[in-house]
């Protein structure tokens, strides 16, 4: 026997204590990768619970109109190439549909731009998204939301909260 290994023709035999190391070092990775599944899947849940009864924001919303200073929305299964629109996604990510440019006159055209959004309150929701000039950070608060609308304020720069 050489180092734990028995050599016999064609047949390759491992000592049994080599054998037990290995399985310790897969359960050791297996461990691991459940941890780091979990502590994923926990900032998930936290940013729900965060939301609390708002929690109903999550999913594809379009533009149906803005009354004053609130933004009404209507909850659809996939973003409109012709309006404005949002998804809030449940593992934080944000997708935003605006304009592709600076121009805004009547042709404007719309692109999709990716985020992210993180829960600071029941109302108040806090986005980073990118846009056609570079990166912008804005917070949503939600004035209402349930299965079919969603009314909502923007709150740029100085109106920012920054309370949780």
């Amino acid at each position: 026997m050489i180092c734990g290994i028995l050599k016999q023709p064609n047949v390759l035999l491992i000592h049994p204590l080599i054998v037990k190391k290995k399985n310790y070092s897969m359960k050791r990775l297996i461990f691991l990768f459940i941890v780091v599944l979990l502590t994923a899947c926990a900032k998930d849940f936290l940013e729900l619970e965060t939301l609390g009864e708002n929690a109903g924001i999550v999913g594809t919303w379009i533009d149906d109109g803005q009354r004053g200073d609130t933004l009404w929305l209507k909850r659809a299964g996939e973003l409109d190439k012709l309006k404005y629109g949002f998804t809030i996604e449940k593992d934080g990510t944000f997708i935003e549909r605006k304009n592709a440019g600076w121009c805004a006159t009547s042709s404007v055209t719309l692109d999709n731009y990716e985020g992210t959004w993180e829960a600071v309150s029941d109302s108040l929701i806090n986005i980073t998204v990118a846009y056609w000039g570079g990166m912008m950070t804005y917070q949503i608060r939600i004035i209402s939301v349930d299965e079919r609308n969603l009314a909502i304020q923007y709150l740029y720069s100085d109106s920012r909260e920054k309370t949780r």
